[in-house]
Order: structure tokens, then C-alpha cells, then sequence
């Protein structure tokens, strides 16, 4: 079967399956335990029940809530449980390569040799302990992912022996065949405390207040996965502390904190710098809210947005030559972003992103890893931006049809060097997100000089194939393009 027909096959699967859950599963999902269920007549107290509140499991069973276990004096409870998605992914991209690896001199022939990846996949498989401490306005969270991959080795460099004869530098790079996906790792380790509405804290591991989208959780976004922009601008996960409030109608907010700056990388911070974020938040009623989806959305129309500032430095020597001349590099973000729901029926969500890294005029070097646009024009400083645009709407209870375009240039320095991410999703929930399908379409398009691309991967070249003059230079290699990718995307959710 050609690609051309593999694709068709795909939509059409796709548009039946939607067709199968509209329908006959509407009438499944009300047979599901805790829906829509007739009311039965009041049973007789068990005196041999345990006291509510006791050590004994309060709630067996229910909307995704796990375990539930409280102590008798009410003061310490504990919440167990887990979640996880099973996907299907059709991954259809354009690999371009050099035609003869023995010609180095312009023109250099080029071929697209385009594969298709068929994969089923746990993208995510979390197990979590939370609950109260001490206090009721003092809770904590033990978040781990059961099928992180192994980070082990990824990536060394072995510099030059000997630059005054030529010999080159070596790059060792583990590629993500050899992650296996059966790693356990720590996701979420704190403490919360809420003693005041104007001010509270939190301290351990958690994720750094910036970037709406990256903030919602990933068992409650709209579609299958998070933007491209959001994915490279937002910092993720860190360990810190962060303090937080809002006025008393909680129509303000704020979020300040300071971290490692290493996300989850590296086990700790090996200089003399942290990372600073502080995040502004305004709401048209009540509360800021993490969410995306429309059901998550309250029954009345809810505006509302956000700005946040972050800042992160770094000691670092000029190449990987540890006695190499030092110097620091200042990464600075700004992000806002705005939402826009109505009675559960349609959303906007826009969200903007800007960055600038800066290096000091020692370790200038250090920026033809970070932005080679930058680099090439002698700069220290290199510009970066990315946003998302992205809209919902539901059908019934059970479906909601959604789509998102997505920006990331870069390095506003460099041609040609932008990604650009369009997706369409279909959601039907059976039990909102505790049993939910998702199917998703998405066109990415990573211009020839992006990072990523198989067109850049060609002009660059390896250790036994030296880049072109002026690299990055496309013009070196006729018929050499952008690359047009597809991904189609089925996804089951199961939440305990």
C-alpha cells in the first residue's frame, strides 16, 4: 500500500470510528456506574461500617478519584491512584538526503526518500499520592511516570585532538531508538500550603509558572499533545520554591518563584545562578483557571489571561574545553496569553511567546549551538518568538471538535528556519476525562534551515562529511526543501 492510500485508509477509519462513538456509545455511556443513574431507595446504615473519616477507603470507585483513605481526626488524608493513554500514531515525513556522500562541492544532488512510522505507544503512564497534611490548607503531591525514557547517555562531545592539523571533533549521540520507555521517574514532589488567599506557597518539584498551556495538565488538554511553541518556550518542570496569592475575589492572581534553572536535566545547580519567574493573572469571575477543554469550562461565559516573566543564567566555558575561557548566558522570556469560554460550548485560546539570549562577548562561541543565524553575524544577543492560536467547540455532552495553528521561529537571525504546526482534533468523552478517544491531524512544516529538519541534517553534514561553505546554505543542493510531515494520532485515556 502507497502512502497516498495509507492516508485514506486513516481519514476513513477516523471518520467511522467517529460516527460508531456519536451514536450507539452515547447509549453505553449511561450504563456506566455514577451517570445518570435512577435514584434507589435509602439502605439501612451498617453499624459494622466503619465512622466516616475513618482509616478504612471512603470512595472505591468513582470520577477518576482513585483511593481515598482519611485518618480519624481528619487532619491527614491520602488519595492514590493512576492514569494513562494508549496511542496509535501514523507519522508520514520527508527525509532528505545526498545523493553521493563523496561530493562535497556545489551543486550537491539531493533525493527525499520519505518514510511512514506506524507505532502504538504509552505516551504517558503516571501513578499518584496526594492528599492533606497537619492542616486542611496544607496538602502535597507524589507524582511518577512509569514510562519515562532512559535519559542514560544522550549526547558527548569529543573535542579536536589536535586543531593545528585538522583533525575534527567527535559527536556522540544516543537517538531516540535506544530510549526504551521503562524508566521511572519523579514528575511532582511538593508541598502546598494555602493558610491565607493572599498569600501561600509551595516547595519542591513542580512546574515553573509560565506557559499557559504547559500549566494545564496533560490528562486535561484539548487535544492529543501540547503546540510546538509551548513545547520549546515553556520552562516545564523544576525544583524550587514559589509563593502565591490572589486578591479575595480571586480575580487577581500571582505566582513568584525561584528554581535551579536545570529543569529536570540535572539533579542540581552547578553554579551560582537560579531562575526567576513571576506570573500576573486577571479573570473576568472567580479563580484563574488551568483548563482548555470545554468541559472543564464553568456553566456561565469566563474571560480570562495572563503574563509571566522568566529569567535563567548559566556559567559557562567558551567550547566544551573545561579550561576554555568562561563567561555567562542570560536566557530572558516574556509570554501572555488570553481565554475565552462560553457556557461550555466554545473556547479561544491565544498564547504569545518571546525570548532573548544573550552571551557574553568571551564565550560568543557558544552561539553556534544556541542560534547559528546570530552567530554568523558576530551577535551575542539572539531573538526568539512563538505563539498558538487555538479553538473549540462541543457537540452534545460527549464531543468536541477542536483545531490549533502554531508558530516557533527560532532565531529571528536565520532564513528560512521556522516550524509551523496546524492540527485538527476530535475528542468524544464517555466519562469526561476519566474515559476519553481522541484522534488528531497534524501538518508540520519545518522550513529547510529549522532545527530538526532532515534539510538542515543535510547541509550540515557529519563527522565524515564537512558542511558546505556559507552552511547554513540551501542553494548548495538544488531541489532541496522544506519538509511537509504528517501525523495522524489515536488516542485512548483511563483515569483511576
Amino acid at each position: 500500500m502507497n502512502d497516498r492510500r495509507l492516508w485514506k485508509t486513516l481519514v476513513a477509519t477516523a471518520l467511522t470510528l467517529s460516527g460508531f462513538a456519536s451514536t450507539p456509545l452515547r447509549a453505553q455511556v449511561t450504563a456506566l456506574p455514577g451517570i445518570e443513574e435512577t435514584a434507589k431507595p435509602a439502605e439501612p446504615a451498617d453499624a459494622t461500617a466503619p465512622p466516616k473519616g475513618g482509616s478504612e477507603p471512603t470512595s472505591l470507585l468513582g470520577n477518576g478519584d482513585g483511593l481515598s483513605f482519611e485518618s480519624a481526626s481528619g487532619d491527614f488524608s491520602l488519595q492514590v491512584g493512576f492514569w494513562g493513554q494508549t496511542r496509535f500514531q501514523a507519522y508520514d515525513k520527508d527525509q532528505w538526503r545526498r545523493v553521493d556522500r563523496t561530493t562535497l562541492t556545489p551543486p550537491i544532488p539531493v533525493e527525499n526518500v520519505g518514510i511512514t512510522q506506524l507505532t502504538f505507544d504509552i505516551p504517558l503512564l503516571r501513578f499518584y499520592m496526594r492528599g492533606k497534611t497537619f492542616k486542611p490548607w496544607l496538602t502535597y503531591k507524589l507524582e511518577l511516570n512509569l514510562v519515562a525514557n532512559d535519559e542514560g547517555l544522550r549526547e558527548i562531545l569529543i573535542p579536536a585532538v589536535d586543531p593545528i592539523t585538522g583533525s575534527n571533533a567527535v559527536l556522540v549521540r544516543a537517538g531516540a531508538e535506544s530510549q526504551d520507555g521503562r524508566t521511572v521517574k519523579l514528575v511532582d514532589y511538593y508541598l502546598d500550603g494555602a493558610p491565607l488567599t493572599a498569600v501561600g506557597f509551595r516547595v519542591g518539584q513542580f512546574k515553573v509558572p509560565d506557559g499557559r498551556q504547559e500549566l494545564v495538565s496533560d490528562m486535561q488538554l484539548q487535544m492529543t499533545q501540547r503546540s510546538i511553541a509551548s513545547a520549546f518556550f515553556a520552562p516545564g518542570r523544576d525544583r524550587g520554591i514559589e509563593v502565591k496569592g490572589s486578591t479575595p475575589t480571586q480575580k487577581i492572581g500571582y505566582q513568584v518563584g525561584a528554581f535551579n534553572g536545570t529543569g529536570l536535566t540535572a539533579h542540581a545547580n552547578t553554579d551560582g545562578t537560579l531562575a526567576y519567574a513571576l506570573r500576573l493573572t486577571a479573570t473576568s469571575n472567580g479563580p484563574y483557571l488551568d483548563i482548555e477543554s470545554n468541559v472543564d469550562a464553568p456553566d456561565r461565559f469566563h474571560a480570562q489571561g495572563g503574563v509571566s516573566w522568566y529569567t535563567n543564567g548559566q556559567r559557562m566555558t567558551q567550547n566544551a574545553d573545561p579550561l576554555s575561557l568562561l563567561g555567562n548566558v542570560q536566557d530572558r522570556r516574556v509570554a501572555a496569553d488570553l481565554e475565552f469560554f462560553w457556557h461550555k460550548r466554545a473556547n479561544l485560546l491565544f498564547e504569545y511567546f518571546q525570548s532573548r539570549i544573550r552571551v557574553d562577548d568571551a564565550i560568543q562561541q557558544r552561539m553556534q549551538q544556541i542560534c547559528y543565524g546570530a552567530f554568523l553575524q558576530g551577535l551575542v544577543t539572539c531573538d526568539q518568538q512563538g505563539y498558538n492560536a487555538q479553538a473549540g467547540v462541543t457537540f452534545g455532552d460527549h464531543q468536541e471538535l477542536s483545531g490549533r495553528y502554531s508558530m516557533v521561529d527560532a532565531d529571528r537571525d536565520l532564513d528560512r528556519d521556522r516550524q509551523m504546526e496546524t492540527t485538527l482534533n476530535y475528542t468524544y468523552f464517555f466519562r469526561k476525562h476519566v474515559l476519553r478517544w481522541s484522534s488528531s491531524l497534524t501538518f508540520l512544516k519545518l522550513q529547510v534551515n529549522a532545527t530538526g529538519s532532515s534539510g538542515l541534517a543535510v547541509q550540515q553534514g557529519d563527522s565524515s562529511i564537512p558542511p558546505v561553505v556559507n552552511f547554513p546554505n540551501p542553494e548548495a543542493f538544488p531541489g532541496l526543501d522544506d519538509d511537509q510531515n504528517k501525523a495522524f494520532v489515536t488516542q485512548l485515556q483511563w483515569v483511576f
